[in-house]
């Protein structure tokens, strides 16, 4: 089977780490994939496909026999007209030489382009992840009207859609996007870094063994609303805080940022540090469903975030931790981070029962879910 995945743009986050795990996974499985990228923005820490495996693909190299990667320069996170025009057309192009049966496309604008060059070449196979919703609090009223009517067609379209989570898919079929029963449930492939000690995790990151300390991880962007967390430490001046991410809110958070608390770039080996953490905590407004969620799971970490999409699902409904009704914001976080410092043995608690449900995250196990949807899929076209 040889697959295109299309994803919009290889940066450090969710939807790249998926992408590097299935690439691998099902290839055990006999699948060849193709992953098409567009370019990082500026403020973004890109992640190197190469040196996680995926040989990267050049001119003659492209036939249906290649695995690898594909960098498409028009495709990126641009919403411009001529730029998703652009990206189709590259797209197109690049399916005709590489012939593939399924067409997965991952996160928004990838979603947009590589399903329209599908069809173009009459690909019937065609697959779109949700990754997370961008129809609310992204975008302004006129610009959020307009995508949800594209992805509503579009998914009429396409044969098969995939949602992270089941708030995600709820949220799609209360937008009018697709059905609830159109839409396929499929929990992230997250694969898991190397587990460090936590006393070896803070003599990395220049962390004292004995003080309390906190983490937020994500893109420096309004819905992650990361400036809760920095407003969370400034009410806790005896705690310590890091937050990792890049984004176009960077400048203003740093003038934000109390003194017990520092902004460090993201970076694909962040993560293995995780152990360091007494607490993660998740302020965002809506997620898809969080996988540094999950991590935090594996290295033993508690974890706190707000009641609403994608964190419920983390934190409740796939796994464990202190979920804070949104109404009581920043309070709610210090009173959940209060909570795990003087109450024994809460922490550890929340991390057992989290970690009982990680094996459905396991790629191997998302790779193999993906590849039974695959062959289920009809030749002729998406529903219409």
């Amino acid at each position: 089977m040889r697959v295109m995945r299309v994803l919009t743009r290889p940066n450090v986050g969710g939807p790249t780490m998926q992408a590097v795990a299935l690439w691998h996974e099902q290839r055990k499985l006999g699948v060849k994939t193709v992953l098409a990228v567009g370019r990082c923005l500026p403020d973004e820490t890109a992640v190197d496909l190469a040196a996680n495996g995926i040989p990267q693909l050049h001119g003659e190299a492209l036939d249906a026999d290649c695995e690898g990667f594909v960098v498409v320069e028009s495709l990126g996170n641009r919403r411009s007209w001529l730029a998703q025009r652009r990206a189709t057309a590259e797209l197109m192009a690049l399916m005709r030489r590489v012939k593939p049966c399924v067409v997965h496309t991952h996160t928004s604008a990838a979603g947009h382009a590589g399903r329209r060059a599908a069809m173009a070449c009459d690909i019937a196979k065609t697959v779109h992840t949700f990754h997370g919703i961008v129809l609310r609090d992204y975008f302004g009223r006129l610009l959020s009207w307009a995508l949800l009517r594209l992805e509503a067609r579009l998914a009429r379209q396409t044969a098969a859609l995939v949602a992270v989570s089941p708030s995600c898919r709820d949220e799609l079929a209360s937008l009018g996007v697709a059905a609830a029963s159109r839409i396929r449930v499929v929990p992230p492939a997250v694969p898991m870094p190397t587990r460090l000690s936590r006393h070896e995790a803070r003599r990395r990151l220049g962390l004292p063994q004995d003080a309390f300390v906190v983490c937020a991880y994500g893109r420096l962007v309004p819905i992650k609303r990361p400036e809760l967390f920095l407003e969370s430490l400034g009410r806790m001046p005896d705690a310590l805080g890091r937050l990792h991410g890049d984004g176009p809110q960077r400048k203003w958070l740093s003038a934000k940022a109390p003194a017990n608390c520092v902004i460090l770039p993201a970076h694909p080996d962040a993560r293995a540090c995780m152990s360091a953490y007494d607490a993660l905590v998740l302020p965002s407004r809506r997620e898809g469903l969080p996988l540094v969620a999950v991590e935090a799971f594996a290295a033993g970490v508690p974890v706190v975030g707000f009641d609403v999409p994608g964190i419920r699902d983390a934190l409740s409904t796939w796994g464990n931790g202190l979920l804070v009704p949104e109404r009581e914001g920043v309070e709610g976080i210090v009173a959940a981070l209060h909570r795990l410092r003087v109450e024994p043995g809460l922490g550890s608690e929340l991390c057992r029962r989290a970690a009982a449900g990680l094996g459905r995250f396991e790629p191997k196990a998302v790779a193999a879910e993906l590849f039974d949807l695959y062959r289920s899929l009809p030749r002729g076209r998406g529903h219409t």
